[in-house]
């Protein structure tokens, strides 16, 4: 820490000394730092808009709010980044983006969720699905017997980079019309 410290006082040290060597030495020191701020925001926004054009190649929403449409997710909650890796157990390495729901109602277990993954990383994250949706028709939902039919039912879908996972609600569709409205949403 220490190294660093005197590094950097020896840097802001020698730019003022720099500085005050003439007009040209500064000029040069000023256009050479403007080149390589620019150049680490030309950087930065080619990576920004690398990363937003894959988010948006797949409009994630519209998928949820189609599949919603007909399985509603009672007391919905979003699903976020923590649950996304510490409760679905998914990589985020994998994950481009997600988004979705899951009822937080203990008498239901609608889920929907769709994530749109990095090339290659499909089946990887559907084997993740499986193995989520096998822990909650084999433990989680262990004394509800409604709910662990549901959960043994669920849909896991891979289109291209784009994973959905859909669980009925318990007083919900029957898997027909999830199906139906999966294959619309990724049409």
């Amino acid at each position: 820490m220490k190294k660093l410290i005197s590094a950097l006082a020896a840097a802001v040290l020698f730019a003022t000394l720099l500085a005050g060597c003439g007009s040209g030495a500064s000029s040069s020191a000023s256009a050479s730092s403007e080149a390589a701020s620019s150049t680490a925001s030309e950087a930065a926004s080619t990576d920004a808009s690398s990363t937003e054009e894959a988010t948006a190649s797949v409009d994630l929403g519209a998928i949820v709010t189609a599949i919603e449409a007909v399985n509603e997710v009672p007391n919905a909650r979003a699903i976020d980044d923590f649950s996304m890796e510490n409760e679905m157990n998914l990589t985020p390495d994998n994950i481009v983006a997600f988004q979705g729901d899951v009822t937080n109602d203990q008498a239901d277990c609608a889920l929907v969720f769709a994530a749109q993954v990095k090339d290659g990383t499909a089946d990887a994250v559907k084997a993740e699905l499986e193995a989520y949706k096998e822990s909650m028709s084999s433990t989680l939902y262990a004394d509800f017997a409604d709910k662990v039919a549901k959960a043994q039912d669920a849909r896991i879908v891979v289109k291209d980079n784009v994973v959905v996972m859909v669980i009925a609600g318990v007083n919900g569709p029957d898997y027909s019309a999830i199906d139906t409205a999966i294959d619309g949403a990724l049409a």
